[in-house]
């Protein structure tokens, strides 16, 4: 098990519930039978504007997650993000 920051992008239309069950989803593919301990630290960044536009959509809703993860579950974790429509964009970087 590794410590991970990862940050993801979500579409700024969202609707608030539909937000919160997205960002408990993710929190569910880094973690799934995770402890109240071991759960991932949800840092919430709010919405910003981005740098260029990404699917059209010129804000995003950031928020970055500390987990500790199996590093050989990342390629199922990843590829469940690319096919979120709702997420524009995602970050993995491993922590020192």
């Amino acid at each position: 098990m590794r410590e991970y920051e990862v940050t993801i992008i979500v579409q700024p239309q969202l609707e608030e519930e539909a937000r919160k069950e997205l960002i408990a989803r993710v929190s569910g593919w880094l973690a799934p039978n995770a402890s109240d301990e071991d759960k991932p630290v949800e840092n919430h960044w709010g919405s910003r504007h981005l740098a260029y536009p990404i699917r059209k959509f010129t804000e995003g809703y950031y928020v970055m997650f500390e987990a500790k993860v199996d590093p050989s579950r990342f390629v199922d974790i990843e590829r469940n993000m690319q096919y979120s429509e709702d997420i524009l964009r995602y970050l993995v970087v491993r922590k020192e």
